[in-house]
């Protein structure tokens, strides 16, 4: 569903942030999540090629941080990409637009054949090409899902039937389209224990807790797998092993585009909103990308127009979202660079870490902030201190006789000189605080990649995180400055 929203622990289908296609966000999951996941793709998609567009255009991405020229290598001479292309045809879809190819910073996607004009159609993919939870039913999966008790979810069925195909090796109609998935994801449920404890501490709990749900999802599902033993020779715990629903899980999470199918009986409550795109779901992301994604209920086809023009033979990239690094390392497996919806967050104890301990009204000022939704989502951004964590920190410094005014503080209201300096320094004191910790994360990931060289690649993933994070304190503190300045 490029509409591409991709579904997030609970898998998320992408949100062709490049397209979306169903008002959801781009590439949310769909793996039961709260939020549109797996296989969602908005139907305000965005869609842009490396270096493409006018002069406006540059001058907005040069300001947006985008990455310089690269040109991609030609892969569609591989033979997987061979096979694929027949798969395709087979199934009615040949594209004549993109080709895959292999790009530096963003590894492999889909490179533009010519150029491409505002509003022209790049991908066209016919129902027949999507794997859906219908493609599920129809298989011999089918009886066994609508017989079981309680119903399993939609994303266990799209999990078990990629497990099954794979199983099946030369045997399966899908093998074209498993031979180009990854084979290995770079979620954070994916990361060694020892690489998860270098994550920043907000992101290390979400990786924990998307451990633990994948862990849950595939122990609450053996009974469920037991009762398939009718359709294989080998012991079906040895086909549906961790290992095998892992890959299965992260694939419907990272890849799936979003399609709103109506309700079943013989699935779960959970939305039915995670379909696997091939070819299209190689497409990568681009926090500025513009491109419309939908499915097309009158061709029966999911497509995705440009909404910029662009050049022949650079890369064609959709927006999965406006995603900060966290939840596109969380839910896709990768770091954006210079991603201007990147931030660095700061936790409640973190927060007081630099606020006088002798603050009797302390514990009632942390009340008023977490009564009024003003103790999450407090950060820095490449902008400086964001207007939450700015405004908690006011009312967290006002003195004993300036605590009747916190509500004229939560709407944004100046209470003194002194109260405005001292909420800069202390921002100034938790930013210097961050970048002393990033720095002294970036030695010990460096040091790591020096002895734990079966590791590098995931070592290289955060230390890309840190980096980033790094660059965006650093410019929080000179807009820090710049503001505390006025006050002396």
């Amino acid at each position: 569903m490029m509409l591409l929203i991709i579904v997030p622990t609970h898998p998320h289908p992408r949100y062709l942030g490049i397209v979306h296609l169903a008002n959801v966000d781009p590439r949310s999951r769909c793996a039961g999540a709260k939020d549109p996941k797996i296989g969602q793709l908005s139907r305000n998609c965005s869609f842009s090629m490396k270096n493409g567009g006018g002069r406006t255009s540059r001058i907005r991405r040069r300001k947006l941080f985008t990455s310089s020229e690269s040109r991609g290598v030609n892969e569609s001479y591989k033979p997987e990409f061979i096979e694929l292309k027949k798969w395709l045809k087979d199934r009615k879809f040949e594209d004549t637009n993109l080709i895959p190819a292999r790009f530096p910073g963003t590894g492999r996607g889909l490179m533009s054949k010519t150029s491409l004009r505002e509003g022209q159609m790049i991908i066209s993919l016919p129902e027949s090409c999507l794997l859906t939870t219908d493609t599920v039913l129809r298989s011999y999966l089918g009886a066994y899902i609508a017989k079981w008790q309680p119903p399993p979810s939609p994303v266990l069925a799209l999990c078990t039937f990629l497990v099954s195909e794979k199983h099946a090796g030369d045997r399966s109609p899908w093998k074209p389209y498993l031979e180009v998935l990854p084979k290995a994801y770079t979620c954070p449920v994916c990361l060694e224990p020892e690489v998860v404890n270098l994550l920043p501490r907000p992101l290390k709990a979400k990786a924990r807790e998307q451990r633990t749900h994948v862990q849950e999802f595939v122990s609450s599902s053996r009974d469920f797998f037991s009762s398939l033993q009718p359709l294989f020779s080998e012991a079906v715990e040895s086909i549906f092993s961790y290992s095998a629903l892992l890959w299965a899980w992260c694939t419907v999470n990272t890849r799936a585009v979003y399609m709103e199918r109506a309700p079943r009986q013989c699935f779960s409550a959970e939305p039915d909103t995670c379909v696997l795109a091939p070819f299209l779901d190689l497409l990568n992301h681009s926090p500025d990308a513009q491109v419309k994604a939908a499915f097309n209920e009158e061709t029966r086809c999911y497509e995705i127009r440009t909404a910029v023009s662009c050049g022949k033979h650079q890369e064609v990239l959709i927006c999965y979202g406006p995603h900060d690094n966290h939840r596109l390392l969380l839910e896709y497996g990768f770091v954006s660079v210079r991603n201007p919806h990147a931030c660095v967050y700061v936790s409640k104890d973190i927060l007081v870490k630099y606020l006088p301990s002798t603050d009797k009204r302390m514990n009632q000022k942390i009340s008023i902030l977490e009564d009024h939704d003003f103790i999450e989502n407090l950060t820095f951004g490449w902008d400086g201190p964001s207007w939450r964590l700015l405004t908690a920190l006011k009312l967290l410094c006002l003195e004993a006789e300036e605590l009747t005014c916190w509500k004229k503080v939560l709407i944004g209201e100046i209470i003194s000189d002194t109260n405005e300096k001292a909420s800069l320094d202390i921002a100034q004191k938790i930013c210097h605080y961050f970048i002393k910790e990033s720095k002294a994360v970036l030695q010990k990931v460096s040091h790591m990649k020096d002895e734990e060289v079966a590791l590098i690649n995931q070592l290289t993933l955060v230390e890309t995180l840190w980096t980033e994070e790094l660059k965006i304190l650093q410019a929080s503190a000179e807009t820090l400055t710049s503001l505390q300045t006025a006050f002396t």
